[in-house]
């Protein structure tokens, strides 16, 4: 375990609440999972909530966690990554957008972790990801500290 990670909006990690990972429409995010930013991004949430003065960021209403070692990380950089990724296709879809098969990707992967600041790129392609951050689709792995 390396990377510590943040949660805004909840003091502590409930186990028993996680909702399992569903494709939501034709969203680039999908329902579920544990949303997050690693404490040391270049851009994470807390910092693109204050730029869009969306809402506040308060440490006691936050939790910080890490993923277990044996966690199956995918990490996405730029926007070439996404080529080779499991996508939902159709005439409804937006050109710029690309939809990721969720579904897929938590047969294969623990968490989605989306690097942003690396290629902004991403932010139009992965429309609603705003800022670095990682989308935890496997409860098993997360470790509050």
């Amino acid at each position: 375990m390396s990377k510590t990670y943040i949660h805004y909006g909840h003091s502590s990690f409930d186990r028993e609440s996680f909702n399992h990972i569903k494709r939501h429409g034709l969203s680039t995010k999908p329902s579920g999972g544990l949303w997050g930013s690693p404490i040391k991004a270049k851009y994470g949430w807390k910092n693109w909530c204050q730029d869009n003065e969306f809402r506040e960021c308060l440490e006691e209403n936050s939790f910080r966690f890490k993923l277990d070692d044996n966690a199956n990380i995918l990490c996405i950089n730029n926007v070439d990554d996404l080529n080779f990724l499991p996508q939902i296709k159709g005439d409804l879809v937006p050109l710029a957008w690309i939809l990721l098969d969720f579904e897929e990707l938590k047969r294969q992967y623990d968490a989605i972790e989306v690097n942003i600041s690396n290629d902004y790129g991403l932010y139009w392609k992965l429309y609603g990801w705003d800022c670095d951050s990682i989308l935890v689709m496997n409860s098993d792995v997360v470790v509050e500290i």
